[in-house]
């Protein structure tokens, strides 16, 4: 189930890496620190970083 969860999550912030923390626990129902533990052990930074990461990216 925590696999399956971490798939899932990777793929919402591929499609959108601006979902918060609070978005994406509402829809994989767990709670917030769930989704941190989760990005976590994923190497998943959070929103603030995600979001300088993707404006000094060059098209």
């Amino acid at each position: 189930m925590k696999k399956e969860r971490q798939a899932i999550l990777l793929e919402k912030l591929e499609h959108d890496p601006f979902l918060t923390d609070e978005e994406l626990s509402e829809m994989l129902g767990v709670s917030v620190p769930t989704i941190r533990l989760d990005r976590l052990e994923l190497g998943i930074p959070e929103l603030r970083e995600r979001i300088k990461k993707r404006g000094t990216k060059k098209l």
